[in-house]
């Protein structure tokens, strides 16, 4: 058995993707969603080990806090900090991390963007966005500043991954309009929550950079902040159920072992576009 833990999870497209999945494969497996209260945090590990899962997805607010019970991460886990998919190997669980590759797979995909040397701002310091700000570091580009609302956190983020990436510029401000507006940013990653969202309403869009991409790790919500207003000047969009299909489809190779395409899990939910 498989299982989604997060709060909430309604929204979450990952057992409808897998367990089709499962059928179309011949695999014998269930995936569940199971609403973990966010109190419970400490002890997510625990239960992945009394349930007795072969594998589970982590969303918020646990890709952070499930670490410390983990036996071993990945290295794209141990630099991010965070975890999205656990593995029970030989009585042990492995905590790996597919957001920052399924991030750039879908924005090379879908725009052809190549990201080095861009001067990059991640909305939010949580685990999706320190694994996207990894991935895009460990891709090259110029730099790497986190905006989010809680000064410490940002810090903390910028603290773990520039020793491991030395030829990036890493730095922090607060989410707000001004830091926002401070420099003209080449891409623009949205990895906020819903609850981020006032706050980025009022970002100018104006001042960035010619060629710049606005991206968006979220994809159930039906009008993410700023898309609209970024498509209106000219600047490239994108929407984050691409970065779903290619972090789940590596998910489930983790799970099973089965090599997926992003095509496929698109077809599998039956989603037309972006």
């Amino acid at each position: 058995m498989f299982a989604l833990l997060g709060h909430p999870i309604r929204h979450s497209l990952s057992p409808a993707m897998h367990n089709e999945l499962f059928r179309r494969l011949g695999v014998d497996a269930v995936y569940v969603a199971l609403d973990v209260r966010p109190d419970d945090a400490e002890r997510v590990a625990d239960s992945i080990r009394t349930l007795g899962l072969a594998g589970c997805n982590l969303t918020v607010p646990f890709k952070e806090r499930v670490v410390p019970g983990l036996d071993a991460l990945s290295e794209a886990a141990a630099c991010s900090g965070a975890v999205n998919v656990v593995l029970s190997e030989n009585g042990k669980l492995i905590g790996h991390n597919t957001d920052g590759e399924g991030y750039l797979a879908a924005l090379r995909e879908e725009l052809e963007v190549e990201v080095g040397g861009r001067r990059c701002v991640v909305l939010g310091a949580g685990g999706t966005g320190r694994a996207v700000a990894a991935a895009l570091a460990g891709a090259g580009v110029a730099s790497v500043t986190f905006l989010n609302r809680t000064a410490a956190r940002a810090e903390h983020a910028v603290s773990t991954l520039a020793p491991r990436f030395p030829g990036v510029r890493f730095g922090f401000a607060p989410l707000t309009a001004a830091a926002f507006g401070a420099s003209p940013w080449d891409l623009v990653v949205n990895c906020l929550s819903g609850a981020g969202v006032p706050a980025v309403l009022g970002f100018p869009v104006d001042g960035l950079a010619p060629g710049a991409v606005w991206t968006d790790a979220n994809y159930w919500m039906a009008d993410p902040p700023l898309l609209s207003a970024c498509a209106a000047r000219g600047v490239r969009i994108q929407r984050g159920i691409g970065m779903l299909l290619h972090q789940g489809a590596r998910s489930f190779e983790l799970f099973t072992g089965h090599r997926v395409s992003s095509d496929t899990v698109r077809g599998v939910l039956n989603i037309g576009g972006w």
